[in-house]
C-alpha cells in the first residue's frame, strides 16, 4: 500500500522531487521491505549513488540503462542530488533522502537472474569448444582496458595448450600485440604473475590452489572496486556457476572460498567486499550471468558476444577485468577435460557424436552417426 505523502510532513516548497524507480534487485528488495531499514550514501559517482544500511548491507541506486545487479535500483534521478554521508530510510514504497530527492519504489520490477542446472548444461566439450571460440572472438575485438589484456597474455603463456588450433589470423594478431603486453602498465605488470598462476590452477583443476593466490589479488588497483577485486569475482562466478551446473565434476568444498572471502572483508573497500562476496556464490551483473549463461547452454557465438561487450562496457575497467577473470575460471572446464580418459570424455549425446562447428561465426553443434 502507498504511504500517505504526509508522512513525510512536507509543505508545498519542500516537497522532494519524486523519481521513479523501474527495477530492483532481489536483494535490494528484500533489504528495502525491512521494518526500519536505514543507512547513509557511502559513495556518489556520475551515474550511481552506493549506500550502506545501519548494519552495513551495500545497494546502490542506478540511472536507467545501466546493468542489473541483485543489489541494484535502477531509477529515473540524479545521482548528484546525493552526497556522501547523506541519511536514507525507507517507508511504505518510498526511500528517501534526508534533503533532496524520494524514490518511488512502487513501480519497480523485480530484477532476478535464471541460473543455469544440470538439466540444461550441454556436455563439458561443447562449453569448452564454445568457450574458446570467445576467448578468440574477445581478442579480435581489441581495445582491451585493465586485466583485459591479460587474456592475450595468457595467449602467448599457455598457447597451444589454451588454444591448439588457433584462427591464423589471432595468432597474427597475439604475435603483433607481444610487445605492447611485455610494457604494460604497472598496475598489470603487478597482477601479471599472480594472474597467470591462477590460470595454471585452473588449467591443473585446483581450486585450493585457486584460493590461495586469490589473495594477490584483493584490494589490488585504484577505486571502489580495485580491479584485482573484479578479476577474482568473475573467477569464482564461474567456478561457482560450474559447481552448480556440473555438481558431479565440479565438487570441491566451499570453506577454501568462504575462508578467502571472510578474509577479504578487511582488506579491500565494502563496496568491493560485498560485490566480491556476491560474485563467489554465484551473483553478479546481467552481462556477467548472460555470458557464462550462453556458454554453458552451447549457444551461438553471436549471442555469447554480444552479452560480453555489454559486460565490458561496465564502468572503466571493471567490465573487462570481470570478463578476464570469467574467462580464466573457464579454464577449469579444460581442466577436467584434459584429466579425464580419453574414452569418458563426455562428447556422447543420445547415442551420437558431438562434433564442434570450425568456423568462427558459430558454436554449433552437428550430429554424426558413430
Amino acid at each position: 500500500m502507498r504511504a500517505a505523502a504526509e508522512y513525510f510532513d512536507f509543505n508545498e516548497k519542500e516537497r522532494p522531487l519524486l523519481c521513479p524507480a523501474k527495477q530492483m534487485g532481489s536483494r535490494a528488495k528484500a533489504l528495502l521491505a525491512l521494518p526500519g531499514f536505514s543507512g547513509k550514501a557511502l559513495a556518489v559517482l556520475s551515474t550511481t549513488v552506493y549506500l550502506i544500511s545501519g548494519d552495513g548491507e551495500i545497494l546502490w541506486l542506478s540511472q536507467e540503462g545501466l546493468a542489473m545487479h541483485r543489489r541494484c535500483i535502477l531509477a529515473s534521478f540524479r545521482p548528484r542530488s546525493a552526497c556522501v554521508g547523506q541519511n536514507f530510510f525507507v517507508h511504505g514504497p518510498f526511500l528517501r533522502f534526508s534533503e533532496g530527492v524520494t524514490i518511488d519504489l512502487d513501480p519497480a520490477t523485480e530484477w532476478k537472474p535464471s541460473g543455469v542446472g544440470p538439466k540444461h548444461a550441454k556436455p563439458l566439450a561443447v562449453v569448452n569448444a564454445c568457450t574458446r571460440r570467445l576467448r578468440e572472438a574477445i581478442i579480435m575485438l581489441g581495445s582491451a582496458k585493465g586485466f583485459g589484456q591479460m587474456i592475450l597474455q595468457m595467449i602467448l603463456q599457455m598457447s597451444p595448450q589454451m588454444n591448439p588450433q588457433m584462427n591464423p589470423m589471432t595468432s597474427s594478431l597475439v604475435d603483433g600485440k607481444k610487445q605492447a603486453i611485455f610494457n604494460a602498465d604497472p598496475l598489470l605488470a603487478k597482477a601479471r604473475n599472480s594472474i597467470l598462476s591462477l590460470a595454471t590452477a585452473c588449467l591443473d583443476f585446483d581450486m585450493p590452489e585457486v584460493t590461495r593466490k586469490g589473495r594477490e589479488l584483493v584490494g589490488l588497483g585504484p577505486g571502489l572496486t580495485p580491479s584485482g577485486d573484479d578479476f577474482l569475482g568473475g573467477l569464482l562466478f564461474v567456478a561457482h556457476s560450474l559447481k552448480m551446473a556440473y555438481p558431479q565434476d565440479f565438487n570441491w568444498e566451499e570453506e577454501p572460498v568462504i575462508d578467502l572471502i571472510d578474509w577479504a572483508s578487511t582488506q579491500t573497500h565494502p563496496i568491493s567486499h560485498a560485490i566480491l562476496r556476491d560474485h563467489a556464490f554465484g551473483h553478479g551483473p546481467e552481462p556477467l550471468h548472460d555470458v557464462v549463461g550462453s556458454l554453458l547452454k552451447g549457444e551461438d557465438l553471436g549471442r555469447t558476444f554480444e552479452a560480453a561487450k555489454r559486460l565490458i562496457a561496465i564502468g572503466e575497467t571493471s567490465g573487462w577485468d570481470i570478463l578476464a577473470g570469467m574467462l580464466t575460471g573457464m579454464l577449469l572446464v579444460e581442466g577436467k577435460l584434459s584429466a579425464l580418459p580419453a574414452r569418458s570424455l563426455p562428447f556422447e549425446k543420445g547415442g551420437s557424436k558431438i562434433r564442434m562447428e570450425g568456423n568462427f561465426d558459430t558454436c554449433r553443434r552437428h550430429q554424426t552417426e558413430d
